[in-house]
């Protein structure tokens, strides 16, 4: 689904004029739509039901249903299944993962699980994902959130998706390399936050726990992105590496 700058301006006029606004997770917004957002400092959410006609639902509307529908227990994500609608590739706006850098996203998983392959696959269709040629081993953690930070540093790489047995090595591990801001996929909600607040460019999932349709709803949001990395966090970042 195709989102223009003038259903934007139609639905922030009669339903958006608190700032926020729901979007469809397959929408797609078109770079005047995308500019609209960004001078009219929108806050945008995703819902997984599909309006009529780019229809945009009201940010408290859209929060009900999320805790309505969600199936991982904590009343809030909205990790409920993704709509099968096929979306219109739009242009990736510059802030996106797979937009700028020529090798998109790459992934790593650190043992054999069919639904994190089939989650892989699925996105791959959509967006431009290629493995991490090292070797499925928990014990390679290091190695490869090394190798990811120099693919970002080198601008080979915008951004990777770890798929996990256990999230807290990778989480700490990742975070302690400048060129990385990793952030753990618990649900959707989680997701976006990291994209919103401090631009994540990591996604840690911890399969073993999650279903395929969540594997897959965490993946297909990450690799839209979110906004750059805004000024005001850069300078926390900076603050921060003086810390002990």
């Amino acid at each position: 689904m195709i989102i223009t700058a003038r259903q934007l301006e139609d639905l922030h006029r009669n339903g958006g004029s608190n700032g926020h606004l729901t979007l469809p997770y397959r929408a797609r917004l078109t770079p005047l739509a995308a500019d609209f957002i960004r001078a009219r400092k929108l806050v945008i959410g995703y819902s997984d039901v599909d309006g009529p006609c780019g229809t945009i639902l009201p940010a408290a509307a859209d929060a009900a249903r999320n805790k309505k529908d969600c199936d991982c227990g904590c009343g809030t994500c909205g990790d409920a299944p993704a709509t099968t609608t096929a979306a219109v590739p739009a242009p990736a706006s510059p802030s996106s993962p797979s937009a700028g850098a020529k090798g998109g996203i790459i992934y790593w998983c650190d043992g054999p699980s069919g639904p994190a392959k089939a989650a892989l696959a699925g996105e791959s269709k959509q967006s431009a994902l290629r493995p991490l040629e090292l070797p499925s081993d928990p014990t390679r953690i290091v190695a490869v959130v090394k190798a990811i930070a120099a693919e970002v540093k080198a601008n080979r790489a915008t951004a990777a998706i770890l798929l996990v047995q256990n999230g807290a090595p990778a989480i700490v591990f990742a975070n302690r390399c400048p060129s990385l801001r990793a952030v753990l996929g618990t649900c959707l909600e989680a997701v976006e936050q990291g994209l919103q607040q401090v631009a994540a460019n990591v996604l840690v999932i911890e399969y073993p726990h999650r279903t395929l349709q969540q594997m897959k709803n965490l993946i297909g949001r990450f690799s839209r992105g979110g906004p750059a990395l805004a000024e005001e966090v850069k300078r926390n970042f900076a603050e921060l590496t003086s810390c002990g």
